[in-house]
């Protein structure tokens, strides 16, 4: 049965030096999740007709994380098609899918946890951070579940099982009680009036987010564009520094002038400064 850490504990066992080393490592973690997720066999499906959904992680609570393919920007009506994107899925321990989210709804969630529990927010910059770096992450060679979902409008009109589908990827890990802490802490997460999701639902939930931005970017740029020189500057590790400094604004750490200012400068996807990982985590990340 798991535990929950003392604070001490806790912040001890996600504790991480960020250096250059991190960040050549999680470029080679990045780069083999990129080749494991685009060799996922996509053969003959059709976003909102034939679509696969594959389960990836399951939560302490009994959460389902999947992966659904293809996604929206794989259709043929888009003016430059993604043929490679996916979506994550979350199914509840009452069994019902959680609507699909976007970054914007992840930033409703953030503010409520602020308002709720605003002394964990560093908790959560922290599981930004390494998902960002893919820090803490490990390699997982299984055959995971897989359904054939027939559709026809909004509605699903038949669910199959098939084949498991074999995939030699990262993925995020950490012990029982370091989860069970999470969940305990900052509780639970409220995405409607009739459902609520763990906070390691949320962030497994957010890891397939950010996988599909790597997988877009690279595609992006080096299938569509052509930039074989392409370093993996867009993607997981540029979301999460945005991720961070919407936590560094509801930690009251700056202004609301100084986020708009950052983003308008960005072009929407801002970066944050490597000097402030230890100010916005409370020192469970330091700078080596």
């Amino acid at each position: 049965m798991p535990q929950v850490l003392p604070i001490p504990d806790l912040r001890a066992a996600l504790g991480a030096t960020y250096s250059r080393s991190v960040l050549g490592r999680s470029k080679i973690l990045r780069k083999g999740n990129i080749d494991a997720f685009f060799s996922i066999e996509r053969e003959g499906l059709r976003y909102a007709s034939l679509e696969h959904r594959i389960s990836l992680y399951t939560t302490l609570r009994g959460e389902k994380i999947f992966i659904q393919l293809p996604g929206k920007e794989s259709a043929d009506s888009n003016q430059i098609p993604m043929p490679m994107d996916f979506r994550p899925k979350l199914q509840c321990v009452n069994g019902a899918i959680m609507q699909d989210a976007s970054f914007g709804f992840i930033w409703d969630i953030l503010e409520n946890v602020g308002i709720q529990h605003r002394e964990y927010l560093c908790f959560v910059a922290t599981l930004f951070f390494h998902m960002g770096y893919m820090f803490d992450y490990s390699q997982l060679n299984d055959s995971y579940e897989c359904v054939a979902l027939q559709i026809s409008g909004d509605n699903i009109e038949d669910v199959r099982q098939i084949e498991p589908v074999d995939l030699d990827w990262h993925g995020i890990d950490f012990s029982d009680d370091v989860w069970f802490s999470l969940n305990n802490y900052i509780g639970d997460i409220t995405i409607s009036d009739e459902q609520s999701i763990s906070f390691e639902a949320l962030v497994k939930f957010v890891d397939l987010l950010l996988q599909n931005e790597d997988c877009k970017y690279y595609y992006r740029n080096v299938i569509q564009g052509n930039n074989q020189g392409y370093d993996l500057k867009s993607g997981r590790t540029s979301t999460c520094d945005a991720n961070l400094l919407i936590l560094y604004y509801l930690q009251g750490k700056c202004g609301i002038s100084y986020i708009l200012d950052c983003f308008q400068k960005a072009r929407g996807v801002p970066k944050f400064r490597k000097t402030n990982y230890h100010i916005v985590t409370d020192g469970i990340i330091i700078q080596g």
